[in-house]
């Protein structure tokens, strides 16, 4: 009885170390996320020059900085006008951190500035977001809900660390052309998880490379 017994406690123990581990290693990712979240990408500002060869717009919300190097790459490519759409409520810290995932989670409209943006003389219109729970993030959706996009030709691209479901890109894609748009394609960089993320110059090679494959259909869609 007095083995059994032990037995029983030594399993017990074991169990509760494991628990414990499970723990403190589910918080510690927890924080190496948060923290990795908290530091924001730069690039150096942008600037469009005279040598447009076609009305391109580039809207894009950016939590912490990933998108935003995407946006302005597809900048830079086609000269196009940039617009960021800011949210104050996805700030870099713990707060901001669970309002995103809140939000996410719950399909919640997001507060953003701008609200909308004169679009009428531009042709192509790129957007831009990071995927938050495997769809795009609040901001973008709710940009979409509050503009108009008649006769305008729009390309989604992401950014994001696991992958997206493709009926959340099939609903934007949904919601685009309700608003007017047509929905021409959907471009994005995984950049990995927290513990291995691709470099700057990666990412940077991998959305070249795919505008490389695709611009010319793109400009070949505009009238």
């Amino acid at each position: 009885m007095e083995k059994i017994k032990s037995k029983i406690s030594y399993r017990k123990k074991i169990i509760i170390f494991i628990i414990i581990m499970s723990i403190i290693v589910s918080l510690g990712l927890l924080i190496l996320t948060i923290v990795k979240d908290r530091t924001y990408h730069s690039t150096p500002d942008y600037k469009p020059d005279d040598n447009k060869t076609i009305n391109t717009l580039v809207i894009y919300f950016s939590r912490s900085g990933h998108t935003k190097n995407i946006a302005k790459i597809i900048a830079y490519r086609f000269q196009a006008d940039l617009v960021e759409i800011t949210a104050k409520a996805y700030s870099l810290d713990f707060e901001g951190w669970n309002n995103a995932i809140t939000d996410a989670e719950n399909k919640n409209a997001a507060v953003i500035e701008p609200e909308t943006v004169d679009m009428s003389n531009y042709d192509l219109i790129f957007l831009g977001s990071p995927i938050w729970l495997f769809r795009p993030s609040p901001p973008i959706w709710t940009f979409v809900e509050k503009n108009q996009f008649q006769g305008k030709k729009v390309v989604l691209f992401n950014t994001f660390k696991s992958h997206f479901k493709a009926e959340a890109i099939e609903t934007f894609k949904a919601l685009v052309e309700k608003q007017g748009g047509q929905f021409i394609d959907h471009i994005y960089v995984r950049r990995g998880r927290v513990y291995y993320q691709k470099n700057d110059q990666t990412i940077l090679e991998e959305i070249n490379t795919q505008l490389d494959q695709k611009e010319q259909q793109w400009l070949d869609l505009i009238d």
